[in-house]
């Protein structure tokens, strides 16, 4: 096996256990908010709290990343946020939870700051939509782990168990992570740098000014708000409007999920492969159509009373969402120069958390104790509360959309 494709198997390991551990929290949000007698609204200042930590941090990181060897940051962050994912185990008030879910943030961000760079380094551009594809795979899978065996741990054992499932596995590959070699920044690229030596704020410039890093981070950002909203209290909607059980509900989504998600990361990545050589702006176009597809479909998924119905629109709701995951996120990537890549790929993870999935999953939890407050039932107010996202899709089409007539990487 080379070294690239031994890289792409790590990163994308730890990008599984990444996810496993994000979204194991909203599938026992019901157990743990009674256990702790939590509101909706603090419930989802939970997630708040861990991407308020999570965003603050990535751009340090990327700082650190363009200077010091990145596989160590990597294993550093990885075993950080498996640590305080067990810790969550043994809390027994709302202050500790927000402690350990910020110092996850904290270990996640080195991760998320680094991972994609260290790809792009280790396979030219014409193979990175192939290579992201695969690396992003994982967030299904990580999604439906989260969702499914936490579901069925808390069934079982309760909440407590299902943070030392979800922990534990991110230290062996900590260790895995921090033997690696680091690869060189830019080896791969297909065009030379003319400043790469030049001061690190000069080369910042190329972040500011690149036409195509702006709009897939300005899709992104209403993107990851939609979807921080979605995964947060999709499996609560199940359990309150439909009276579904919390081990079946983190199943049934999970399996979404991990279906979908492979579908349509897949089909992104293979269709803009197979198209780009033709259209340079593919990957751009084919995000934007499937993103504008999706708003109607979650639309109507979130006004159904029907469980059957519910469950067929989330499918092809959440497979046109996934669709969108391969191409921008090589795009975005690509878009950069090799010696300020994880800067970008830093501030990129700091703004579509800050406006993003940092306020979504709380907007919701208030939004929904307003409308339940006001008469409505809690899983009529939970799934009103919800409709915001579908905006927010619109705009994350619209904004890929443009971004189709590309220039040249600045």
């Amino acid at each position: 096996m080379t070294a690239a494709r031994r890289l792409l198997l790590l990163l994308t390991g730890i990008n599984l256990v990444n996810y496993l551990d994000r979204y194991v929290v909203a599938a026992i949000l019901e157990p743990l908010g009674r256990e702790l007698h939590l509101s909706d609204a603090q419930l989802g200042r939970l997630t708040f709290v861990f991407i308020a930590v999570y965003m603050c941090s990535a751009p340090l990181f990327g700082y650190l990343a363009d200077r010091f060897h990145r596989p160590r940051l990597v294993a550093g962050g990885v075993a950080l946020w498996s640590l305080a994912t067990v810790g969550a185990a043994f809390v027994h008030s709302y202050p500790a939870l927000l402690v350990t879910r910020s110092l996850v943030g904290v270990g996640e961000a080195a991760y998320a700051s680094l991972g994609p760079a260290m790809l792009a380094d280790g396979f030219p551009e014409s193979d990175r939509a192939k290579a992201f594809t695969w690396f992003y795979l994982a967030i299904p899978l990580g999604s439906a782990f989260g969702y499914g065996l936490g579901g069925l741990v808390a069934g079982a054992w309760g909440w407590r168990a299902s943070f030392l499932v979800a922990g534990l596995p991110g230290l062996a590959l900590a260790l895995w992570m921090a033997l690696q070699a680091d690869p060189v920044r830019g080896a791969m690229d297909g065009t030379r740098e003319d400043d790469a030596n030049a001061p690190y704020f000069q080369r910042l410039k190329h972040v500011f000014l690149n036409r195509i890093w702006l709009a897939c981070t300005a899709s992104y950002v209403a993107y990851t708000f939609a979807m921080g909203g979605l995964s947060t209290w999709g499996p609560t909607l199940l359990q309150r409007r439909f009276a579904v059980s919390t081990a079946k509900a983190g199943l049934v989504f999970g399996g979404l999920a991990v279906v979908t998600g492979i579908l349509g990361t897949f089909l992104g990545g293979w269709f803009t492969d197979r198209w780009q050589k033709r259209w340079p702006d593919a990957g751009a176009g084919i995000s934007g159509v499937t993103l504008l597809a999706a708003a109607p479909v979650v639309a109507w998924a979130l006004g159904t009373h029907h469980l059957g119905a519910a469950y067929a629109l989330f499918f092809v709701g959440m497979f046109l969402l996934f669709v969108n995951t391969s191409p921008v996120n090589a795009l975005t990537v690509s878009s950069l120069p090799a010696s300020i890549r994880a800067t970008g790929v830093a501030v990129n993870v700091l703004l579509i958390h800050l406006l993003g999935d940092a306020i979504s999953p709380e907007w919701v939890g208030r939004r929904a104790d307003a409308l339940h407050a006001m008469g409505n039932s809690g899983g009529d107010a939970l799934a009103r509360a919800l409709l915001v996202v579908v905006p927010a899709i619109v705009l994350s089409g619209l904004a890929l959309w443009w971004a189709r007539h590309r220039p040249s990487r600045a």
